[in-house]
């Protein structure tokens, strides 16, 4: 049944591989995956609520700003058998441009299955695939200088997509992953891959402009000496904008106990930012601060732009596991 089933959502994937799908950008992707890859939802120790706050360029007026929430859980979970082979995830992500003018709002529901490779259920694969609705909107009375807008259509705007005359739009996405678990370490190899459909970028052609995107991510923690541990992340991103890796490392302090620890890290996204972080994992919470300093090419004019992030997480339910609880997690 089980080599049936995988053959299936195998088939599944590689068939929604031809859908389109776009994802957020922020600076603490090691505290949101199931945003970049929906074979990651439902397979924590715990069911969990996750989301985000992003002030992008503060400092030089109101530029931008990504909020998200998801939920995750685990299905067909029972006290007898806590490891569930089956996951289901939704998240909501909204983006504004400039307090509102220019808005962003999806909805992705996420559907994954995991492989066991031995008895005690440390280690897996697992595939999942999304289903997402977009809305884009343009509030053209919030608009302040009369050029910026012209017969529908919005100049020089921000990464996102120009709006177009279909401003909702159904998509889809396909991601997989190897995970492994134990006492002392924590592990996740994932990638995941989107086709974008784009509205070209111009005042007298409304042409679609496809491409792929591509996204990679390892996460990594494990317990040193003390109860302290060393949690590693990095990942690859091939957007339509930009290519980047981003990478980094943080120190886990034990509290009162080992289950609880304070973070300290830094990570480096290349030729853009160094990004300090701070983090805390207490009890069912989970929290994220990062704040990014940009390259000097980015602040060598007057305008110091400012990028902070907040993240926060909870675990719903009752842990069933002995395994390291790690921030990934």
């Amino acid at each position: 049944m089980n080599r049936r089933l995988s053959i299936f959502i195998l088939f599944f994937l590689l068939m929604n591989l031809i859908g389109k799908a776009q994802t957020p950008y922020n600076s603490q992707g090691f505290m949101s995956t199931q945003y970049f890859n929906p074979a990651s939802v439902g397979f924590g120790m715990n069911n969990r609520f996750q989301s985000f706050f992003r002030t992008q360029f503060v400092g030089v007026g109101d530029p931008f700003y990504t909020a998200g929430v998801a939920l995750d859980f685990g299905l067909f979970k029972t006290e007898d058998n806590p490891s569930n082979s089956f996951g289901y995830g939704i998240q909501g992500v909204s983006e504004k441009v400039l307090n509102g003018i220019l808005q962003t709002n999806s909805i992705t529901n996420s559907l994954a299955y995991r492989i066991f490779f031995n008895e005690k259920k440390t280690s897996y694969f697992a595939l999942g695939i999304g289903y997402s609705i977009l809305t884009r909107t343009l509030d053209a009375s919030l608009l302040t200088f009369g050029d910026q807008y012209y017969s529908g259509r919005l100049f020089n705007p921000s990464s996102l997509e120009a709006i177009s005359k279909y401003p909702t739009k159904y998509t889809t996405n396909a991601g997989f992953m190897y995970g492994y678990q134990s006492e002392h370490s924590f592990f996740q190899l994932g990638g995941s891959a989107f086709l974008l459909n784009r509205t070209a970028n111009t005042l007298i052609s409304e042409e679609a402009n496809q491409t792929y995107q591509y996204l990679a991510l390892l996460n990594v923690e494990y317990q040193l000496e003390d109860d302290k541990t060393i949690l590693i992340h990095a990942d690859y991103q091939n957007r339509l904008e930009k290519e980047y890796f981003y990478a980094g490392a943080a120190l886990g302090l034990p509290l009162n106990n080992e289950m609880n620890r304070v973070y300290v890290g830094c990570f480096y996204r290349n030729k853009d930012a160094l990004i300090p972080y701070l983090g805390l994992m207490y009890n069912k919470y989970k929290m994220g601060l990062s704040y990014d300093i940009y390259s000097n090419n980015m602040t060598s004019s007057n305008l110091r732009p400012q990028t902070i992030e907040f993240t926060l997480s909870t675990s719903l339910g009752r842990r069933h596991s002995d395994n390291l609880k790690s921030l990934f997690d």
